[in-house]
């Protein structure tokens, strides 16, 4: 294979599916009980794991004899990987069944899909425009991204408290977190697309006698337009990482508030379940994206 030779389509989808299917079996390798027990199996748990078990163990018993119980349910074999690190792919299945039965996991991933795309699009309607007109006179830019620029460097969790101050507990805190968290980081992208629109382009159109506004909305936007949308489709992803930041406060739905209650309650198989759910949401709109971008520019590169 030559350098940067690319693959054929179909052997693009083969290779990507030998590399799923490789993952998934070399997971329920490390994690099913293979291997004999140690000697102290078990003492070597985190504490909440532990204190878990013996309460179980002590329940079950009746007589608080914990020796006893803890051989009787000592497992016969131990993975490789201990559960308490990395849960067999039966056990996250099951906590996904139970997470979408008992914990209404459809109707928290909603929620963390439309605080996403209301912060999303609030940032889209500010960063695109203004991108636009920043990429567009160079005096404008300077005098703006003094202030722009260093926002990029801001740690956004640092400044959590001052967002429950502005804009207190509900929703609308949410939705702002998740703006400052993604426009501060397209708008600088969408100045660029529009800078790196070739300056022929505008000669010709001057030459043809085109307005500035004609040369705009004409020349300046539908050439940097891919490039703004394939934009939009990174940063969007950017939202799953300060959503679970955002649900910390006052959540009753959300995958964010899902995981900080998995962690709370040690249910580490639930922490996996829920990232796999995000992964997959994750997919699907980074999907809608590229489909789009095929609907709406063809195949016309960013």
């Amino acid at each position: 294979m030559r350098i940067r030779q690319q693959l054929e389509p179909g052997r693009q989808r083969l290779l990507m599916m030998a590399s799923i299917a490789t993952s998934l079996v070399l997971w329920f390798i490390l994690s099913t009980p293979m291997l004999p027990p140690k000697a102290g199996d078990g003492q070597d748990l985190p504490h909440r794991y532990e204190a878990t078990l013996d309460q179980g163990d002590v329940a079950a018993n009746g007589n608080g004899n914990g020796e006893e119980k803890a051989e009787e349910v000592a497992p016969s074999k131990r993975p490789i990987v201990p559960a308490y690190i990395l849960p067999s792919p039966v056990a996250v299945v099951k906590a996904l069944g139970y997470l979408h039965t008992e914990q209404a996991l459809v109707r928290s991933a909603f929620f963390s899909l439309k605080r996403i795309t209301l912060g999303f699009l609030a940032a889209a309607l500010v960063a695109i425009p203004l991108g636009i007109i920043m990429g567009t006179y160079p005096p404008l830019k300077t005098w703006i991204e003094p202030l722009s620029g260093p926002l990029r460097f801001l740690p956004i969790t640092a400044i959590t408290p001052l967002f429950v101050l502005w804009f207190g507990i509900d929703e609308t805190m949410k939705i702002a977190f998740l703006f400052l968290g993604t426009v501060v980081y397209l708008l600088p992208i969408v100045v660029e697309q529009v800078e790196k629109v070739d300056e022929v382009y505008l000669e010709t159109a001057y030459t043809l006698g085109a307005s500035q506004w004609q040369a705009i909305s004409r020349v300046l936007i539908p050439a940097s337009a891919p490039g703004i949308w394939e934009a939009c489709r990174v940063i969007y992803g950017i939202g799953w990482t300060y959503v679970i930041l955002a649900e910390l406060i006052n959540a009753r739905y959300g995958l964010g508030y899902l995981i900080t209650l998995s962690a709370k309650r040690g249910h580490i198989d639930w922490i996996y379940a829920l990232v796999f759910v995000i992964l997959l949401l994750g997919i699907g709109t980074n999907k809608l994206f590229l489909l789009g971008a095929r609907q709406l520019f063809g195949g016309r590169e960013a």
